[in-house]
């Protein structure tokens, strides 16, 4: 500015003085060059230096050399004020002043651990839901609560069987009955039966000896008559007897012989008694007819299914545990009505969970069963719990391209169903390049890290891999050489200036 303001003081002086000669001396003279382009700062002594110059170029008057020495003054004035005032920044040094100090530090190659990094939810290994088979029945109790172990077998809740009870009791009765009719149907005689027809057996038996000794008696009477008809006959022809007396022996001949005949038949009758008599007696032992006794069988076996029937459907109104587990949820209250198929209970089978977890078709090969996996909710914070892969699913969703990986974790674990879960499954190591994980910047799903160069930081998008130890694997945006941002990288933007601490 002093520079400036000497240049228009000379230059106004030379106007008025247009005839004053120039010399090749003053053109090179470091003073008077310095004062005509202002480039420096004149010195204390430049009034000095420039006054008898100018006096030995020009002639001057005593008002010239009065305005002149004012303007020697001024510039003298201006040219101090410029030296000792405050200094003003010049802009290079503003532009480049450093905004942070960091940390800086090269990619490295390291050893990284492969893993897949899976997720899903806790379920039960085996979930087995627990329900009452009979309708319409109100719960009478509820014996266990949630989170309790069971047994197979054991009762978890009741039902009202009242009713089902006093339909068992008539069915029972009923059953009773067909049964003494079937009984009798196979013998239907009672002992006194048998006894009375085992009498009439022996009565038949002598009314058949008496009618045959009648007929033997008979037959002897017949046999007589018919020698006396022929004695008679003789005797009547000698004139012995009458022939009216041999007339009457031949006539008690007929009658005996009526009644040989009579008591032959008679016999006979005695005998078809007897025979009747004993085929009764013997039907005493042998039963009832076939048709009679398979109608009352079936009878029977009616009345046994209904008593079995209602014999079930007393024992389902006893609610148990179908096997050995523990009781995940309860949904269902005493006064509650039941519903046939609805579930009242839900068990985890044998206490044991597992982690369905979903994994992409890509990672499917790197997986085997019996892998161990490490596992952690928000639940078990910074614990990890020890799961080991038991099972792949052969299918894979057609729309996500998932499969599901069924993974043991250890009962008492703190893990419960219904929990999300975050797990890794290491699947060996490799040679990767690799940054400390606060180097990196994840900004609208996008990684970064800022570059170094010359003081100036450069944010440089990379792709990222796996973590492992703190580091991050970065695939591409990055050489072994470059200088990375460490410590501060969170606070910079593109085109930073930083510092670099120690």
């Amino acid at each position: 500015m002093a520079g400036r303001s000497l240049a228009k003081i000379q230059k106004g002086i030379s106007m008025k003085n247009p005839a004053a000669p120039r010399s090749t001396s003053e053109s090179t003279d470091p003073a008077t060059s310095s004062f005509e382009t202002g480039s420096g700062a004149p010195s204390p002594g430049l009034s000095h230096n420039v006054l008898p110059s100018l006096k030995s170029k020009m002639p001057l008057g005593p008002k010239q050399i009065v305005a002149l020495g004012i303007g020697v003054i001024a510039i003298a004035i201006v040219a101090m004020s410029g030296n000792f005032g405050p200094k003003k920044p010049t802009a290079p040094e503003t532009a480049h002043k450093p905004v942070l100090t960091v940390s800086v530090q090269s990619p490295v190659r390291v050893a990284m651990s492969r893993h897949i990094d899976i997720n899903g939810t806790i379920t039960a290994w085996d979930p087995v839901s627990v329900g009452a088979t009979a309708g319409g029945l109100q719960v009478n109790s509820v014996r266990v609560e949630e989170g309790d172990l069971v047994k197979r077998g054991q009762i978890l809740a009741t039902l009202d069987s009242a009713q089902l009870r006093a339909q068992l009791d008539s069915e029972q009765a009923r059953l009773a009955a067909n049964q003494a009719s079937a009984d009798k149907s196979v013998q239907p005689n009672r002992q006194e039966d048998i006894n009375a027809l085992a009498a009439v057996v022996s009565q038949a038996e002598a009314t058949v000896a008496d009618q045959e000794a009648e007929l033997i008696q008979a037959k002897a009477n017949l046999e007589n008559a018919n020698r006396n008809i022929e004695r008679y006959e003789a005797l009547r022809k000698e004139g012995a007897v009458s022939t009216q007396e041999a007339q009457d022996r031949f006539t008690v001949a007929q009658v005996d012989d009526a009644t040989a005949r009579s008591a032959a038949q008679r016999v006979s009758a005695a005998r078809f008694a007897l025979k009747q008599a004993k085929e009764k007696y013997a039907m005493a032992f042998t039963g009832g007819r076939k048709e009679d006794i398979e109608v009352a069988r079936a009878a029977v076996n009616e009345s046994k299914g209904n008593v079995r029937r209602l014999q079930t459907q007393i024992e389902e109104t006893i609610i148990r545990a179908p096997v050995d587990g523990q009781i995940v949820r309860r949904d269902v209250h005493i006064g509650d009505i039941s519903t046939a198929g609805k579930t009242m209970f839900y068990m985890a089978r044998d206490n044991r969970l597992e982690l369905r977890a979903q994994v992409p078709d890509s990672d499917l090969r790197y997986i085997k069963p019996k892998q161990h996996v490490d596992c952690h909710s928000s639940y078990t914070g910074d614990k990890n719990v020890s799961g080991t892969v038991r099972e792949i699913s052969p299918l894979v969703d057609t729309d996500t391209r998932l499969a599901t990986v069924r993974i043991d974790v250890p009962a008492g674990c703190g893990l419960k169903p219904g929990m999300y879960v975050e797990g890794r499954l290491d699947i060996g190591k490799y040679d990767a390049l690799a940054v400390p994980s606060n180097a990196v910047i994840n900004r609208d799903d996008k990684h970064s890290v800022f570059v170094l160069h010359n003081g100036q930081v450069e944010n440089r998008t990379v792709v990222t891999g796996n973590r492992d130890n703190g580091l991050i694997q970065v695939d591409s945006g990055l050489t072994p050489t470059d200088q990375i941002v460490v410590e501060g990288a969170g606070f910079l933007k593109d085109g930073d200036y930083v510092a670099v601490g120690k």
